[in-house]
């Protein structure tokens, strides 16, 4: 039989800078009651599934959503660790800016035909990432490479702890770093990203991921 660690991978829930469509990457902003609501309603879908362990970024909305989504989980309460690889993308200056504000900054720095084209494209989240480098001007912001590199390096050091094992995973992470993830499985990736508190479910077994789905809320037991 093949032992198989199944992954469901989270984005946290609606945030006050979500709210107010503000970007998002590193600052730390406390969830909404909204997104309270959501991350509770995702541990009802998920709450007859036994979690080895939970793996949180080291940003507290993640940390947040992890405790509600467990907080309706019938089968225990598994420890939760905290990993700064899951964390999300860094976008530099751009921190905190309004997501309709940038536009003229956008259409200015890149023009309009590279934006439409970057949407256009298959693998668009790579492409939004490689956006906000150009914009940027000072490299700050990471490829859409080396973001995949290290949440796969997350994943499969998470792998290596549960070795032999049949086992479910709770990871609580971010959408942009989430989505450039699945998007490098090949996955089908929404244009704005994966939802707050959709749960994806990736497994992992002999050194190789697979989708099994994206962005849903799924009534399992494992």
């Amino acid at each position: 039989m093949k032992l198989v660690i199944h992954f469901y991978l989270v984005r946290h829930g609606q945030t006050r800078l979500n709210r107010s469509r503000r970007l998002q990457g590193t600052t730390n902003s406390p969830l909404t009651k909204k997104g309270i609501r959501m991350a509770k309603r995702l541990g009802q879908e998920l709450k007859n599934i036994r979690f080895e362990a939970v793996y949180t970024s080291d940003l507290q909305r993640t940390k947040e959503t992890a405790r509600y989504i467990l907080a309706e989980n019938k089968q225990g309460y598994p420890p939760i660790y905290s990993d700064p690889d899951l964390r999300e993308l860094s976008f530099g200056k751009f921190e905190e800016a309004n997501n309709f504000t940038m536009v003229p900054t956008a259409l200015r720095t890149l023009g309009l035909r590279k934006i439409l084209r970057a949407f256009a494209n298959e693998e668009h989240v790579s492409e939004l990432t490689e956006l906000f480098r150009t914009m940027d001007g000072e490299e700050e912001i990471e490829t859409s490479v080396h973001l995949e590199q290290r949440f796969t390096r997350a994943l499969k050091t998470i792998a290596c702890e549960y070795e032999g094992k049949d086992c479910n995973i709770l990871i609580v992470t971010h959408g942009l770093i989430l989505s450039n993830f699945l998007e490098s499985l090949n996955g089908d990736v929404p244009l704005f990203l994966v939802d707050n508190s959709r749960a994806s479910r990736v497994d992992y077994a002999d050194g190789k991921f697979k989708i099994i789905y994206i962005n849903q809320l799924k009534q399992e037991e494992s």
